[in-house]
């Protein structure tokens, strides 16, 4: 039976293509003398006769909890159509001369210059736990940044920062990506992504709407902007150390959520009306668009958003609709809100 990725599906990776219980380097390998390595988040698989990958299958460890704001850390947005990926950067491998890093870069050069028939499509999961991967979606490339972290030495490390829009497709044959690998054959693959190719217009998942990509920006630098602790201190006694929707009280486990991004409104980084105080679980839900908050402070919840753990559902779906009670200091603009969910498809 052939084999066939879908969004929001998990499957059941062993490291090992040899392992038959495998659903992940097993069926993408398939039939192909060579395929993919269990190598890190960034995997390419190879094909006969190009040396440019068939595809590019991306994994991301975007799960746990953090103690604060981590830059590094891969923006999931499935029900909003985009992903955000962190490429390859450490201090034994500048993120310049990672060769992974360079596989992706070249395929939004590619993109950039209107050769989309050599961009390979790009495969993108979350891995929720471990033994488990989850399809986020087939993906092309949209921007990329080159953005410098401060470390706590006070080093500047720089990375690249991959953005990708999701294709409106909840299947992706495995199928194609062999006979890509073989053949350069894309006669097998989701009409979105022969779309794309023939006419570099985005049908952006969930909705299938038509991305506008006139006058996009390719590629810029920044640095990571950051607040200060005393900002967070404020903040966090303004919101009586407490998460806005669970009521976690352990300081270590809340974040600064921003509503308006302070990669994209510097000015509004330390906006004490332009950040919600939650756990950690929850800002990356708010992050991912799985949840919001309106004008009127009424939580509004993703139609797609449909949770296995009962906290999840206990403290976001259940409670669609509901107006959340804000501690009397605590205040948030509501042009802030309504600028954010202004680019919500399922509101």
């Amino acid at each position: 039976m052939p084999h066939t990725f879908r969004v929001g599906q998990q499957y059941r990776d062993t490291g090992s293509y040899r392992n038959a219980d495998d659903q992940f380097l097993r069926w993408i390998r398939g039939p192909l003398d060579s395929g993919i390595k269990n190598t890190g988040g960034i995997r390419d698989l190879g094909a006969d006769r190009s040396d440019t990958p068939a595809a590019l299958v991306l994994v991301s460890n975007d799960s746990g909890i953090s103690q604060h704001d981590d830059p590094w850390e891969d923006t999931l947005a499935v029900n909003a159509g985009y992903i955000s990926y962190w490429g390859d950067a450490k201090a034994s491998n500048p993120y310049d001369e990672s060769a992974q890093n360079q596989k992706i870069k070249a395929a939004f050069d590619n993109a950039a210059a209107n050769r989309r028939e050599d961009v390979p499509p790009v495969l993108v999961f979350r891995k929720p736990e471990s033994g488990v991967v989850e399809f986020c979606g087939l993906c092309v490339p949209d921007h990329f940044e080159v953005r410098a972290y401060q470390a706590e030495d006070g080093t500047q490390v720089p990375n690249y920062q991959f953005h990708f829009s999701i294709l409106n497709t909840n299947a992706v044959p495995v199928t194609w990506l062999h006979k890509r690998a073989q053949q350069n054959d894309d006669s097998a693959a989701p009409d979105v992504w022969q779309h794309w190719v023939q006419s570099g217009e985005v049908a952006q998942w969930p909705t299938g709407e038509t991305l506008d990509s006139s006058g996009r920006i390719r590629r810029y630098e920044t640095s990571e902007i950051t607040v200060s602790d005393a900002f967070r201190a404020d903040t966090l006694d303004r919101y009586d150390h407490a998460c806005t929707l669970s009521g976690i009280r352990e300081d270590k486990l809340l974040d600064l959520a921003h509503i308006l991004p302070r990669s994209q409104h510097p000015e509004l980084a330390e906006h004490p009306e332009n950040v919600l105080v939650l756990n950690s679980l929850h800002h990356r839900a708010f992050d991912a668009a799985l949840f919001t908050i309106d004008s009127d402070r009424r939580l509004r919840t993703s139609p797609s958003f449909d949770p296995a753990h009962p906290f999840l559902r206990e403290t976001i779906l259940d409670r669609d609709g509901e107006q959340l009670a804000f501690p009397p200091e605590a205040r948030v603009r509501p042009t802030f809100l309504e600028e954010l969910n202004t680019g919500l498809s399922w509101l």
